[in-house]
């Protein structure tokens, strides 16, 4: 059974997600739980006091995502790794959305978002190493390639969900999501690196 402190939790992202971060109020997180703001309030003194519950356990999914370095060599564990990010998009996608909100506002829960990026980039870059050494991707031409090719891919995942909301897109699916940032990958894949990719990814992309 859901506790009530999760019940807010659950409608105020609900919410978040719909309205945007700085059109909830903590009334309409109470209606949405079905309490009284009374009752809320006994749970979380505030809407920040929500938030910060929010973004721990948001942190949680990031930090069990970050934690993991090579344990997803090939490609198709890669492509696993970008659907936990893709639920991750869909789950608390204010987070993304509210970029700017947060960091005016939440300048703690900002700084946080900053270190997660930077681990972010780090495992990016260091599973196109990994990959490199394999022979699955080709060796860089160009100083800082892989770095810069890691910052891109963080570049989409964060701001996929802005860029088809802003550009009236439907098509916001886990395939397109995905295909997005392999299209980035494919020009730095080795011969064994595409027949890898035309084998276990390619069928899976067609499939969106």
């Amino acid at each position: 059974m859901t506790s009530t402190k999760q019940k807010i939790l659950n409608s105020a992202i609900n919410l978040f997600n719909k309205k945007g971060l700085v059109n909830v109020r903590l009334q309409q997180i109470a209606d949405e739980s079905d309490i009284s703001v009374g009752n809320l309030a006994y749970h979380f003194y505030s809407k920040k006091a929500i938030i910060q519950a929010i973004d721990k356990e948001l942190g949680n999914e990031l930090e069990l995502l970050l934690s993991i370095d090579q344990n997803f060599p090939s490609l198709i564990d890669f492509d696993n790794h970008l659907g936990r990010y893709f639920f991750i998009l869909n789950q608390y996608s204010f987070y993304f959305l509210d970029l700017l909100e947060i960091k005016r506002a939440y300048p703690k829960i900002h700084a946080k978002r900053v270190t997660y990026l930077e681990k972010m980039i780090v495992q990016i870059e260091e599973w196109l190493r990994f990959n490199s050494k394999k022979d699955i991707i080709k060796p860089e031409k160009l100083d800082k390639q892989y770095f810069h090719t890691a910052e891109s891919i963080w570049l989409i995942i964060t701001f996929w969900l802005t860029q088809r909301q802003v550009r009236g897109k439907t098509d916001i699916g886990e395939g397109y999501f995905k295909e997005f940032i392999w299209n980035h990958l494919i020009p730095l894949l080795t011969k064994a690196g595409w027949m890898e990719f035309e084998a276990v990814i390619l069928p899976q992309l067609q499939l969106k």
